[in-house]
């Protein structure tokens, strides 16, 4: 398990330190708050400057947030971690890698902040209201005495938990926009993007059992006379029991025959793709007009990805260097262990799990993507 880290590590490391231009300077503010947990285990000023992003000013507060977040992942997997240890024949340290994930964190929220601001959108009304929903959920849960404890044990604010929730939100209008009708809408970039990566729609019977070659020969013909494809579709999938899910669109999977026979049509073209797999399914399929809102999603993650890829970022030398992730973690663990027992009677639970969650979730899946390989 451990070396399947080290492994991994090392290959992210390069990942994460290529993302972006990662320029160094000293000339940024050092901050003057001392309120919150992360100001106690760290030293650094909530309120300092430790990133910019695309002109987007990350504070230490928020920066801190996500070293500690990165750090109790790391810890779930390898317990016994030592923050020092090397874990590429560079040099690199567990510390290090922390670092960088956290700014790779921090960047996927200021880059959502600076595009927004760069295409005109701001937060709906309803996004305002499902903001104000979502806190009440949790003073429900928590009350707000307790709510505010669940911020302190993060060490954050609610302005910085607020504005990260936020940016969820602008994220998802973001990629409205990117979709048919939005004002950021390009179905000529969209439809070039789709015809590189072999997008397709198709409508697609699937058949099994002893009768299925059969089958597979009848409803073809029967599918081709029909004028009303989709109708006749629907009518195919009642009597065969099957769900009507419409078209569905896919990209092209090389080396794949169900995925070959679907290239190699034409619109509005049907084919029967006899038993492809060798486990005895047949499937009958149509070629229909390309759903460009399913393109589009895939458009506007590589459009990101791209942004993501080429951000600028700035930070602050003094406080970036200084930062010792292995002090920080101790004391911050140590720090909320104090918090927690001088609260434990009041009734709550004050973990900070679901909080942290809340703004998490739609982090830099950081989570998800340090999962060590097989």
């Amino acid at each position: 398990m451990k070396n399947n880290w080290i492994r991994f590590l090392a290959g992210a490391l390069v990942s994460v330190m290529l993302v972006g231009a990662f320029a160094i300077t000293g000339g940024m503010k050092g901050g003057k708050s001392t309120e919150g947990l992360l100001y106690q285990a760290s030293g650094l000023h909530p309120d300092g400057e430790m990133l910019v992003i695309d002109g987007q000013i990350v504070t230490c507060e928020e920066y801190l947030y996500w070293v500690d977040y990165v750090c109790a992942y790391l810890a779930s997997q390898l317990p016994d971690v030592d923050w020092n240890a090397a874990v590429s024949e560079g040099g690199i340290t567990y510390g290090d890698y922390v670092k960088l994930e956290a700014v790779n964190a921090a960047k996927r929220f200021a880059v959502t902040r600076a595009w927004a601001e760069q295409a005109g959108i701001a937060l709906t009304d309803g996004d305002m209201a499902a903001l104000a929903l979502q806190r009440q959920e949790l003073v429900s849960f928590y009350g707000e005495e307790g709510y505010q404890q669940q911020l302190s044990l993060m060490g954050i604010s609610e302005e910085t938990f607020d504005g990260m929730l936020a940016a969820q939100y602008l994220n998802s209008s973001l990629q409205a926009a990117y979709g048919p009708g939005g004002s950021l809408y390009d179905e000529e970039a969209v439809r070039a993007y789709a015809q590189e990566q072999g997008y397709a729609s198709v409508y697609v019977l699937t058949l099994t059992g002893e009768n299925a070659e059969t089958m597979a020969a009848d409803l073809l013909e029967r599918w081709q006379k029909a004028e009303d494809k989709a109708t006749e579709y629907a009518a195919m999938c009642e009597e065969l029991q099957q769900e009507a899910v419409g078209a569905v669109t896919l990209a092209a999977a090389e080396g794949d025959p169900l995925s070959d026979a679907i290239m190699a049509l034409e619109l509005e073209e049907l084919t029967a793709a006899i038993d492809p797999y060798g486990d005895g399914a047949c499937y009958v399929i149509l070629r229909t007009d390309l759903d460009l809102s399913v393109a589009a999603d895939a458009y506007f993650q590589q459009v990101q990805s791209d942004r993501l890829a080429n951000a600028s970022v700035v930070s602050n030398a003094k406080l970036y260097s200084g930062l010792d992730v292995g002090d920080f973690y101790d004391r911050m663990t140590a720090l909320r262990a104090e918090m927690q027992a001088d609260t434990a009677g009041d009734g709550h639970d004050h973990s900070a799990d679901d909080a942290t969650n809340a703004a998490g979730e739609g982090a830099a899946d950081t989570a998800d993507d340090a999962e060590p390989a097989a």
